[in-house]
């Protein structure tokens, strides 16, 4: 039993410690409207899909975001709290000095926002 539950930690720290050398910090440089823990979601994302074509990289960051989208279609309910709408930004991600562009669209679906990447450029 102590093995597993071992094991089982194991399994679950890895993922996160894997990402303790990228640069993780928020917010990111330039525009982004996204709030800090939105933002870390995205460079999670982003730095799962990169790290593995970059192998010998190990030092990635986000250098840039640029809002291109302007929200539009923005409500807010009668207390003030956003529950439909849509922007997107341009974020660019620099590993080992190659810089890679990703356009991210975010999503207000009642009072919770979701992002999506660009698949074409992952």
């Amino acid at each position: 039993m102590k093995k597993i539950i071992l094991i089982f930690t194991l399994l679950i720290s890895f993922p996160l410690s894997s990402f303790s050398y990228y640069d993780m910090n928020t917010p990111v440089e330039g525009q982004s409207i996204a709030n800090n823990e939105l933002q870390f979601s995205v460079i999670k994302a982003l730095y799962k899909s990169v790290a593995p074509k970059v192998v010998t990289c190990s030092d990635l960051s986000v250098s840039n975001t640029q809002l291109i989208h302007y929200p539009y279609d923005v409500k807010k309910d009668k207390r003030g709290n956003y529950v439909k709408g849509y922007w997107k930004e341009l974020w660019t991600v620099d590993a080992c000095g190659q810089k890679q562009q990703f356009p991210v669209s975010f999503y207000i679906k009642k009072k919770k926002t979701t992002f999506q990447i660009d698949s074409y450029f992952l």
